[in-house]
C-alpha cells in the first residue's frame, strides 16, 4: 500500500504503535486489534471493508477499485470477504524501521 501511494496522503500506523490512542482517542487497541480501521480527516473512523474502500478511494486510480464499494448494499458482499482473507492471512506484521 506504501508504493501504491505515491503521493503519500495516507499515514500507515500499526496498532502497537505506542502513541495510537493518544492520537486517535475514538479508537482502541483492542478495536484495532480486531481489523483494519481508517480516520479520515475530520476523525471518522471506518472499520473493515469500509476503511478498505476509504483506502482505496485515496490511492491513485484506487477509486475506480472502489467504484463497487459505493453501490447500495456492496459493504454487505464485502465485510464477509474482508472478513475471510482478515483470517486467512492474519494481522499483518509490524513494519520495521
Amino acid at each position: 500500500m506504501r508504493r501504491w501511494d505515491r503521493y503519500a496522503r495516507l499515514e500507515i500506523l500499526p496498532y502497537q504503535e505506542p502513541d495510537l490512542e493518544v492520537r486517535f482517542p475514538q479508537l482502541s487497541r483492542a478495536r484495532c486489534r480486531q481489523g483494519i480501521h481508517f480516520v479520515d480527516e475530520h476523525g471518522a473512523v471506518f472499520a473493515g471493508a469500509a476503511a478498505g474502500r476509504e483506502i482505496l478511494r485515496r490511492l491513485p486510480a484506487g477509486w475506480l477499485w472502489a467504484l463497487p464499494l459505493r453501490l447500495p448494499g456492496s459493504l454487505r458482499i464485502a465485510e464477509p470477504l474482508y472478513t475471510w482473507i482478515k483470517h486467512r492471512w492474519g494481522p499483518l506484521p509490524r513494519r520495521r524501521a
